[in-house]
């Protein structure tokens, strides 16, 4: 369960040795990687809202939409 859980979160094969981890262990790591990816969503959807204040009011939505946020 935590193999296939850490092999889409990494986007393929697992690292070699990941294998010899036991399975409390490779759920706590593809835990602490979702959190880790949670938190840098969350850091750069703030980045992108703090960058907004540079641009002029009328033109927040356009960029928004434009950049995705």
């Amino acid at each position: 369960m935590a193999e296939r859980t850490l092999a889409e979160q990494l986007g393929g094969t697992l690292p070699g040795g990941i294998d010899a981890l036991e399975e409390h262990v490779r759920q706590d790591l593809a835990d602490a990687l979702r959190d880790a990816r949670r938190r840098q969503a969350k850091a750069l959807a703030e980045a992108g809202e703090e960058g907004l204040k540079y641009v002029p009011a009328l033109l927040r939505g356009a960029v928004r939409k434009a950049v995705g946020l």
